[in-house]
């Protein structure tokens, strides 16, 4: 079990290429790609994208929009609500950047059956609450790390 712990934690850390365009964290590239395939009706639809919660998010999606890579824009059908979407700058860091291993990880997350996602969940539930980290933050992975500088070559 810690083998497939450390193939994991070591597979998420694994540095990625150098992309063009502004040195971005693992959690930002990972809103980027999230975005990739269409704008998100709202936080929490990036939210679910991103398995993640929307407080978390909206930290990435504020640095990104500081960025101009991402706009949000008011939804005409709920103006409460704003839709997020990749600007033309934010494709081009997108299309550069490498498949993260937190998409290859949620494809296969993806591609496991019902039961089997359910039973992962409920043993690592287990395992947070027997190793007494309940009371840390479920954030994005990486989120709080600097970003990577790019490289020069």
């Amino acid at each position: 079990m810690l083998d497939a712990l450390r193939r994991l934690v070591r597979f998420l850390r694994m540095p990625a290429p150098a992309t063009r365009g502004p040195a971005l964290t693992v959690a930002q590239h990972f809103v980027l790609a999230s975005l990739a395939p269409g704008p998100a009706r709202s936080l929490r639809d990036l939210a679910t994208r991103t398995l993640t919660d929307p407080s978390s998010v909206s930290v990435v999606v504020a640095r990104l929009e500081k960025l101009g890579l991402i706009v949000r824009r008011p939804d005409p059908d709920d103006r409460r609500r704003a839709s997020l979407a990749l600007t033309a700058a934010g494709r081009r860091v997108h299309a550069s950047a490498p498949v993260l291993p937190q998409v290859r990880i949620v494809e296969g997350i993806a591609a496991l059956p019902p039961a089997k996602r359910k039973a992962i969940a409920q043993a690592l539930a287990a395992l947070v609450r027997a190793a007494g980290a309940e009371a840390v933050p479920p954030r994005m992975f990486f989120e709080d790390e600097p970003p990577r500088t790019r490289r020069r070559g």
